[in-house]
Formats: structure tokens, sequence, C-alpha cells
């Protein structure tokens, strides 16, 4: 048979394929790169969430702040005209302003005390009038930390914490309280009923509070004037 009638039979090799070690080394490269893609998409996941996160912590921040500039803005105080100094072992004005600190979890937290017109009618208690107010920071069984707000009417009892406060803000990772005299300086402390603040109020409260995650802080600064404040008494 004439050679030209032939019929050759395909080859096999890289003239008609892949070889294996080429189809390893595109697996390879594939899995390197799949490998990257979705570590990309990770980090943008994670990066979104948090900033999610800090989203909220900002809003539920924001919302506290607001709400402790109200009940300031509404602070009852016992005016000059009416106002005696406190005596020996006598009873202390009920309508004082009080700024200390107290320990939570290893840390010094600010705790405020205040009268205020600002009460909060809570599981249908129709009563209105002068409440005395108390912010703390109280820690959770989780562990975390909260700022609560007592709120109760005239005649005030004796301040007791308690989980049935309602929360003002969750994951407190510091708060302090400065009060300004009628100097213009800041104090770290304060007490209406002390003649070092000569039986004064402030006439005006700083407040500093950060939240959110050890890992990602997130701070506060407020200053709210007070409409209402009784005059150093000498």
């Amino acid at each position: 048979m004439n050679s030209k009638y032939r019929r050759h039979a395909p080859t096999i090799g890289p003239a008609g394929g892949f070889t294996l070690l080429e189809i390893l080394v595109a697996i390879f490269i594939f899995a390197i790169v799949i490998t990257a893609v979705f570590g990309s998409f990770r980090a943008v996941f994670s990066s979104t969430n948090a900033v999610s996160a800090d989203e909220a912590e900002y809003a539920a921040a924001r919302t506290c702040l607001q709400r402790m500039a109200r009940d300031l803005d509404a602070m009852y105080i016992t005016r000059d005209t009416f106002y005696s100094k406190p005596k020996f072992n006598g009873t202390k004005d009920p309508y004082r302003v009080v700024g200390d600190t107290t320990d939570v979890a290893g840390s010094s937290f600010g705790r405020l005390r205040f009268a205020s017109l600002a009460h909060l009618r809570l599981n249908q208690d129709p009563r209105e009038g002068v409440c005395r107010i108390v912010y703390y920071v109280q820690r959770r069984a989780d562990g975390s930390l909260v700022l609560r707000r007592s709120d109760h009417l005239y005649p005030f009892p004796d301040f007791e914490e308690s989980e049935d406060d309602p929360i003002l803000c969750d994951h407190i990772l510091s708060l302090e309280f400065a009060y300004m005299d009628a100097k213009g300086d800041m104090n770290e402390r304060w007490d209406s009923e002390s003649a070092d603040d000569e039986y004064a109020t402030p006439q005006l409260i700083e407040i500093r509070m950060t939240v959110g995650q050890p890992s990602r802080p997130i701070p506060f600064t407020t200053r709210i004037a007070l409409h209402v404040h009784r005059e150093p008494t000498e």
C-alpha cells in the first residue's frame, strides 16, 4: 500500500496534552491563589465585623451620655436662701451632690449622686417628683462591666447597688467625673455638704468614659453646664 494513504496513530505526550507533573504544578498554584483569595475575604469580613461592633458601641455610648445630660439638666438642689450648713452628726441635705470613686474588679471608677426632676416612671409607677439618681459601675456575673442608673423618689432610701437598676451602657472600660467650681478649677471629687467644697454645688460636670473591648477602646468626653448651682457659703 502506498505510504501516502497510511493513517498515523495519535501521539501522546507534550504535543497532545499535559504531563502529570504539569497538572500537579497547576493544582499547587491554584491552591496558593485560592488560599490568598479566601484570606483576603476573611480579613475584609473581620474588619467589617469590627467596624459594625464599634458602631454599635458608639451608638450605645452616645445614647447613654444623652440620658445623663438630660438627668443633669434637670438637677434639683437646695438653693442658697434655704440652705443651712450641716451640723455635727446632723441630717445631711437630701439634695446634695456627691462625686466619689469606687473600686470595681480592681480598678477605680467614678460614681455620682445628685437629685433631679428627671425621674423615669418604670414598672407602671405613675408617681412623679424629685428623685435621687446614682450612676455607678457594676461587674456582672460574666465578668463584664456595666454602667447602671439608680433612680428613687423622695424620701430617698439608703443607696444600695441592685441588678434591678437599668443599665445605661455595656462594656465599660473606664468612667471618670470632674467638677468645676466657682473659680473655674476642675476637681476629681465633690461633696456639697463639705467645707472643702465650700458647701457649694458644681457649676459644670465633665464626663470621661471609655467603652468597647480592651483591644479597641472608644473614648468619650463631654461637659455639661448645670442650669442650677449653689454659690460657695462661708
